[in-house]
């Protein structure tokens, strides 16, 4: 049974921040003035590497706030190993799966910009939980852009930004059928903005995945609709998928 601290040192160097990059507005000259092109960008989910240095899960919703993705956006995926002072960005070239029903996507990520940099996998699983086990989860905040440097067709070079990934525990706290299929499971563990799509791992198994930080439950309070228990689908929702791919499941 692995330890906490061991399970986040080992998660954090598979989990991932995705920037996404949009064009507002393309190049124009008028009266024989240039006005340069308006980008818009921001850190806009997590997520986590299923086959070395090729496939990363993450939440659908995370590439375009639920709506279908713009084909025209381009997407980075960042890594800071051990949570240092440094990020490293790969891109994204593909997207060979997208299930806005389930709210999962897969990413497909190019060479880094570093030469020699590697995103390890965590292996999944696809075996059902016990309300009560013990779960960890890691993400990265959605962090303030301060500058970003971006080039011809929409390419990312450079910016100022702090990127630390997060950590917490808790519990699987509920779950329940998935109409489409799968469970969901619900948890005691609440998450920040830009955490959606990172993993969730199970403390009391082998360190495996076995769902993502995705969405939660709606709830009536005293003054109306308020965000619920915090929940994500399970892999087996995925199964086939994943295993064509490459993943390692457990």
């Amino acid at each position: 049974m692995p330890d906490l601290k061991s399970t986040i040192s080992t998660v954090r160097e598979s989990t991932t921040a995705i920037l996404r990059i949009s064009l507002n507005r393309p190049e124009q000259i008028k009266k024989g003035k240039v006005r340069p092109a308006r980008f818009k960008a921001s850190l806009c989910g997590s997520g986590f590497c299923v086959v070395p240095d090729r496939y990363l899960l993450t939440a659908h919703h995370t590439l375009n706030n639920g709506q279908q993705r713009d084909g025209n956006d381009k997407f980075y995926v960042f890594i800071v190993p051990h949570n240092g002072n440094v990020a490293h960005h790969f891109p994204v070239i593909s997207f060979p799966v997208e299930r806005a029903d389930i709210d999962i996507a897969v990413l497909e990520i190019g060479a880094p910009a570093t030469v020699g940099l590697h995103i390890p996998a965590i292996p999944v699983t696809f075996a059902p939980k016990s309300d009560g086990d013990r779960v960890v989860t890691v993400g990265f905040p959605a962090p303030e852009i301060i500058s970003l440097n971006i080039g011809p067709v929409l390419t990312y070079q450079g910016g100022q930004f702090f990127l630390m990934s997060h950590a917490n525990e808790g519990i699987v706290s509920a779950q329940y059928p998935h109409q489409i299929g799968g469970r969901l499971y619900e948890l005691n563990v609440g998450w920040h903005h830009g955490e959606s799509g990172g993993p969730i791992v199970c403390l009391d198994d082998s360190l495996a995945v076995f769902s993502l930080m995705q969405h939660y439950r709606n709830i009536q309070g005293p003054h109306g609709i308020v965000a619920g228990p915090h929940r994500g689908i399970s892999l087996s929702a995925i199964q086939q998928d994943l295993l064509a791919l490459g993943a390692i499941g457990i």
